[in-house]
């Protein structure tokens, strides 16, 4: 499950699967952790994109600015970055 907040308050709650991994290995050249949290211009920490990229996707809370920020290093939109979780895991 997946929330998106902003300024601290939770806005909405979903199944989604954030595509950092496969975007970063995506970008020519690839991108590294280091790479995103330097082109962010300190909007993103290294600490928080390094653990986004080493959960395959799987994330609890998302800060609609960090959506902003990475969206813009990555020159691409909120859909590029989300997906859909599988029905698998949804449920019925």
């Amino acid at each position: 499950m997946l929330t998106i907040a902003s300024g601290g308050r939770k806005l909405h709650r979903m199944e989604m699967r954030l595509r950092l991994p496969e975007l970063l290995k995506a970008q020519k050249p690839p991108l590294t952790p280091y790479a995103v949290a330097k082109a962010s211009g300190g909007r993103i920490s290294l600490s928080t994109i390094y653990r986004l990229s080493r959960r395959k996707g799987v994330v609890e809370s998302f800060d609609a600015e960090l959506l902003e920020a990475l969206c813009d290093v990555l020159g691409c939109t909120p859909g590029d970055l989300l997906e859909r979780a599988p029905k698998s895991r949804r449920g019925k």
